[in-house]
């Protein structure tokens, strides 16, 4: 899944794990992308306003406003933005309600980058088509 430097597009990162968000940018930004972090809701809409990313990658449970919150959110700022749950929470509930907000995928954890990246493209294959 590697890709040349500054051609994969920009990706934000948005997870209250500082660790687990700083490992996960890390290994975007070695494949090529350019990522932005936010551990939490309102961060992350402060920077999808000021520049839409093409991906986002959002966790559901952070302190404040929810990540299926974000999701919506996130759609309604800019429609064309590709959205992945990538989370612990394995309820199908949970999954329904992202899908039908607006995410084109869920993918929970453990995983790694390689998957969710590939779950993003997939994503916004089916976006476009």
């Amino acid at each position: 899944m590697n890709a040349p430097q500054g051609k994969a597009g920009s990706i934000l990162v948005v997870d209250d794990d500082a660790t687990f968000r700083g490992v996960l940018a890390r290994s975007l930004t070695s494949r090529g992308y350019d990522v932005s972090i936010a551990a939490n809701y309102l961060e992350a809409v402060g920077l999808c306003v000021a520049q839409p990313p093409e991906f986002a990658i959002v966790d559901l449970k952070m302190p404040g406003r929810s990540g299926l919150d974000l999701v919506e959110q996130i759609k309604r700022v800019n429609p064309a933005t590709t959205v992945l749950v990538l989370t612990a929470d394995r309820s199908p509930e949970s999954k329904a309600e992202a899908l039908r907000l607006g995410a084109c995928a869920y993918v929970t954890k453990p995983t790694d980058a390689d998957e969710v990246i590939a779950a993003l493209i997939s994503g916004r294959n089916r976006d476009t088509q």
